[in-house]
């Protein structure tokens, strides 16, 4: 099948709310969160052909990703480097593996690790089916519908990298060969492969409890940070929280709690547009809004985990505003293509 021309996108994001954006631009509806400090540096690259979509994100920095799939296609992620260790509903990465392909699973949570580099193979869900109509003994759908993630040898593992870096790393007007992928996936579930599957198993408990927290964060970024009151609201004692949080992400629960409220702090302060949205102009107003009333402390605070002050974000976010009127830093970092544009869920 002749592969038709497809054009090579690359967004950067300098913020895990800049890059939430940019998924949910796809459609993926994702909350994500900075956990490592420092300045945040990250690419998506996007290439679409024949209704087929790859992705491949770098950051420097840990992410964590929770929030809902988009239903109309089936991922399947791979970590470019395999020396990372990620974690994916809170077990860590196998090596060699491919993942995330479960048809069942109506959301995604994984955590990254600074320097990450992995992607995503969307393929559509229609055409699965019509790859499993195709396949006699069953082994695609079957797999796919009990596992979430399939052990590759070396050499199949390679083949999906080069392919993938191939992919986008080729000039623009290149496509995407659907055979070859097709070929490529029926092979990769097929013996002895199949022997390396591993049963979808529930989320564990613990890392229930940091979905919790982190969706009781976003939802509640106004409120005092309170454990008893998250404790009551999730049903889970203080000491069950706080072991969850540093056995999943390695940080306390009111630490991750603060730092969910920083990157909002830090989105507003970056975009003029979330701040006429906030009714707030200065860094103590931005500040206050999220609950932030001692100066001292909330300057400490966001320096330690994104290595500037915070008026410094916020003279940085007005020079480029004074350099691009009519353009706020919002439509710059978050570039809404029609060509890659989805049905949210």
């Amino acid at each position: 099948m002749a592969s038709n021309a497809s054009q090579l996108k690359i967004h950067r994001f300098h913020s895990a709310i800049e890059a939430a954006e940019l998924f949910l631009s796809l459609g993926f509806p994702w909350e994500i969160v900075q956990l490592s400090a420092g300045p945040l540096n990250g690419v998506l690259k996007i290439r679409r052909s024949n209704e087929m979509i790859c992705l491949s994100v770098r950051c420097n920095r840990s992410m964590l990703f929770h929030g809902g799939r988009n239903c109309a296609y089936v991922p399947f992620c791979l970590e470019m480097n395999h020396a990372f260790q990620h974690r994916v509903r809170g077990e860590p990465l196998i090596p060699c593996g491919l993942y995330g392909f479960h048809l069942n699973l109506s959301d995604v949570f994984f955590q990254t690790e600074a320097g990450a580099h992995f992607s995503i193979i969307l393929i559509p869900r229609t055409r699965i089916q019509q790859l499993g109509a195709l396949d006699p003994a069953g082994t695609l759908m079957d797999s796919i519908s009990i596992s979430n993630n399939v052990q590759l040898s070396q050499a199949m593992f390679q083949t999906w990298i080069q392919l993938v870096d191939n992919l986008l790393n080729e000039p623009a007007s290149g496509g995407i060969d659907t055979d070859q992928w097709n070929a490529l996936l029926l092979e990769s579930f097929e013996p002895p492969g199949l022997d390396e599957l591993s049963p979808l198993r529930s989320m564990t408990y613990r890392c229930g409890i940091v979905r919790d927290v982190v969706r009781w964060g976003i939802e509640n970024n106004r409120q005092p940070i309170s454990l008893d009151d998250l404790g009551r609201t999730i049903f889970a004692s203080r000491s069950t929280i706080s072991q969850s949080c540093r056995e999943q992400v390695g940080i306390g629960p009111m630490a991750l709690l603060k730092q969910i409220r920083l990157q909002q702090v830090q989105h507003a302060l970056r975009h003029r547009d979330q701040r006429r949205v906030l009714a707030c102009n200065t860094v103590q107003e931005v500040a206050h809004h999220f609950g932030f009333h001692s100066r001292n402390h909330f300057a400490r605070d966001y320096r330690n985990l994104f290595g500037e002050a915070p008026r410094q974000t916020l003279a940085r976010s007005a020079a480029y505003e004074r350099s691009a009127p009519g353009i706020s830093a919002q439509s710059v970092s978050v570039a809404q293509s029609p060509q890659i544009a989805m049905a949210r869920r």
